[in-house]
């Protein structure tokens, strides 16, 4: 066999040499470290998706309000009306709990309208004992019969004469709201449930008079597959919130 056959065979029957190894990964030096202004920049840019979710609820009350109005509207009653006794008990009300009356008179206030939310808190008298007189204001939210959003807030205010227990309900205040201020005054969830309530109640008085609102099916399928959708995205959420308060520090 000459030698140039022999080489080829020889090459081959020695073991391969090793693949290079990969370099370990090297520690960040301090000039690539992150800095706490790089942290603190960058969790605020993060935390500032909570805006973000903010716009998206209210974009999502402003559709569900708009699906429902028909509904809403075979239902809706008048606010309340104006009373002269509320007039009369406005600065009773300022000297008595230091509450800033603002507008009695606005016009929607006999329009049909939807009980949506509600808040309130108790007042503590200027003057006198807890045990003689009291007050808890409430704030109330509402949707016309053309889908704006209302509050009206009210005092409801209570003193002994006597053995008698004496209680009156005046109007301190009345306007339009947005979607966004909404969020802010009321609880997000409970709103969503209210407009579900007024869906299926509204459906149903039409129903008990042989009425059908227009595009019902499409309206409500659109309706309920928001709120399938938002369901979720909470639930989602809740659970990631969780986890993060149940990781080990």
């Amino acid at each position: 066999m000459s030698e140039e056959s022999k080489q080829p065979q020889e090459a081959a029957s020695q073991p391969s040499a090793p693949p290079p190894q990969a370099a370990p990964a090297q520690a960040p030096s301090e000039e690539e470290a992150i800095t706490p202004e790089q942290a603190k920049e960058f969790f605020l840019s993060v935390l500032d998706y909570g805006q973000e979710e903010a716009d998206a609820k209210a974009g999502i009350l402003e559709e569900l309000m708009d699906l429902i109005l028909p509904e809403a509207s075979a239902i809706a009653r008048p606010i309340r009306a104006p009373s002269p006794e509320d007039a009369k008990a406005v600065e009773k009300l300022e000297k008595q709990f230091g509450v800033a009356v603002r507008e009695q008179a606005a016009a929607w206030l006999n329009e049909p309208a939807i009980r949506l939310a509600g808040a309130s808190r108790m007042l503590e008298p200027r003057t006198g004992g807890a045990t003689e007189s009291g007050g808890v204001l409430r704030r109330e939210l509402f949707m016309l019969g053309d889908g704006r959003l209302v509050t009206v807030e009210t005092v409801n205010t209570w003193f002994m004469e006597g053995e008698k227990r004496v209680s009156g309900d005046t109007l301190v205040g009345a306007r339009e709201v947005s979607a966004a201020e909404v969020l802010r005054l009321f609880d997000f969830v409970a709103v969503l449930k209210a407009l579900l309530e007024t869906l299926f109640d509204g459906a149903s008085a039409l129903k008990n008079r042989n009425e059908q609102a227009l595009a019902i099916v499409e309206r409500s399928g659109r309706f309920f597959t928001i709120i399938a959708q938002v369901a979720v995205g909470m639930k989602e959420n809740a659970d990631r919130l969780r986890r993060a308060g149940d990781t080990p520090a």
